[in-house]
């Protein structure tokens, strides 16, 4: 029993002395800060999204069905000195057919917009010129 809790207790140090050690590199990469940028930081992302649906000599019953749904998602922060701005903007429509006498029905209908503004109030993360 003994020898097994010592063991332990070695190969728990050996793994702390193996895998706690960093490098120069990473030592470098953990003091900087993530947020350089200054100015403009601007992106987005677009989706577009097709399902289709078809029931042929089902027995339970069901309708074929058709849909598109469309997302674009912009962004655009703006940080300088103690002031940044980070202004977001969702928008998304989708459309479904059902059935062959069915019409087009509005599935998905949303426009998000939002601005935020902020000042630092000491000089605590603040980054200099």
């Amino acid at each position: 029993m003994k020898a097994k809790v010592i063991l332990i207790f070695i190969a728990t140090l050996f793994s702390q002395i193996t895998f706690g050690q960093t490098t120069e590199a990473e030592k470098n990469l953990r003091s900087t800060r993530s947020d350089t940028t200054i100015g403009w930081k601007k992106g987005g992302v677009v989706g577009l999204g097709f399902s289709q649906a078809s029931f042929n000599n089902w027995a339970s019953g069901g309708e074929n069905s058709i849909s598109i749904n469309g997302l674009i998602s912009v962004y655009a922060n703006y940080k300088k000195g103690k002031s940044s701005c980070d202004n977001m903007l969702n928008v998304g429509y989708g459309l479904l057919k059902q059935g062959k006498k069915g019409g087009l029905i509005k599935t998905d209908d949303k426009v998000d917009f939002s601005s935020k503004f902020g000042r630092a109030a000491s000089k605590i993360g603040i980054m200099p010129h």
